[in-house]
């Protein structure tokens, strides 16, 4: 027997360990461009579709179905929900409150995929709301209260996407056509919106801001994205899966290393119980899901 399969795996392994890095870095650069959330996900997403379009070069001209152009809006909402959720609240917020997904989908696929929650599920949810409550403990400021609502609204987006993931007929092409029509859809309709606001620097990047911003477009979203699509081809759903957990990990660590942003007490208490909670469910859980569907692009 060859050496090839598990040299495949290995490899898809490492794809899936870049893609969470270079997903996770996602907070620290938001954090340090200075261009407002609108700015800074018009040219974030107008770059990513570029890089992924060049390279994986889906068939996205032919019309796409009602399920992809669904996925495409709760995508698009996703990325631009999550900008601007850690551009009010902090970085550990923001990205843990979008792995509240699971409560989402567990009611979404119960409507939609009729895939009735087990007691594990109802457990898992349960502790992930207790965790989700501590975002909330203590005074917040208004911005902040808001950014928190923000990640919530990621959350569910994060969620809607992949229930309709799952949803029959979808395939791995139409995933990406999804993500490159959701990144153009997003651009396309921030742009007019930055230009009536009549300030140009507010999406006008200097220097500094550009290659942060490149860095965004090509290298976190279609450099993570790639990196993930070649992944979870090469291992099971399982592995996928908990690995993408390194994501809400690493993501508040970069600021805190690099801004000195620190989330405080109850964000990471909460956060650590949504990991521990997301992860378990993942170990516990049934090893037949497909391939992609836990995983996403931010």
């Amino acid at each position: 027997m060859s050496g090839t399969a598990p040299e495949s795996h290995s490899r898809g392994m490492g794809a899936i360990v870049i893609a969470a890095v270079l997903l996770s870095t996602g907070g620290l650069f938001i954090k340090a461009v200075d261009l407002d959330a609108y700015g800074i996900s018009m040219w974030r997403s107008l770059l990513a579709a570029v890089t992924i379009w060049a390279i994986l070069r889906p068939s996205i001209w032919k019309r796409p179905s009602a399920t992809v152009l669904a996925i495409a809006v709760s995508y698009a909402g996703m990325l631009l929900f999550l900008v601007i959720a850690t551009r009010l609240t902090t970085a550990a917020n923001a990205i843990f409150l979008q792995f509240t997904a699971p409560l989402y989908v567990a009611v979404l696929a119960g409507l939609f995929l009729r895939e009735r929650p087990t007691r594990l599920d109802l457990t898992t949810l349960a502790i992930t709301f207790a965790g989700m409550s501590l975002f909330f403990v203590g005074k917040l400021e208004t911005d902040a209260l808001a950014g928190n609502l923000f990640g919530l609204a990621a959350g569910v987006c994060f969620g809607c996407m992949l229930v309709l993931f799952r949803a029959q007929g979808v395939s791995a092409e139409d995933r990406v056509a999804a993500v490159i029509i959701g990144n153009v859809g997003l651009a396309a309709m921030l742009l007019p919106v930055n230009i009536v606001r009549d300030e140009g620097d507010v999406f006008t990047p200097g220097l500094a801001d550009a290659a942060g911003l490149a860095f965004m477009g090509f290298v976190q979203i279609g450099l993570g994205y790639i990196a993930m699509a070649y992944g979870i081809a090469r291992v099971a759903a399982l592995e996928a899966s908990l690995i993408n957990m390194v994501e809400p990990v690493l993501n508040p660590v970069w600021v805190f290393i690099f801004l000195g942003e620190n989330p405080g007490g109850w964000a990471v208490l909460g956060g650590g119980i949504i990991v521990a909670a997301v992860t378990s469910r993942i170990l516990l859980g049934e090893r037949g899901r497909r391939p992609g569907a836990a995983v996403a692009v931010r």
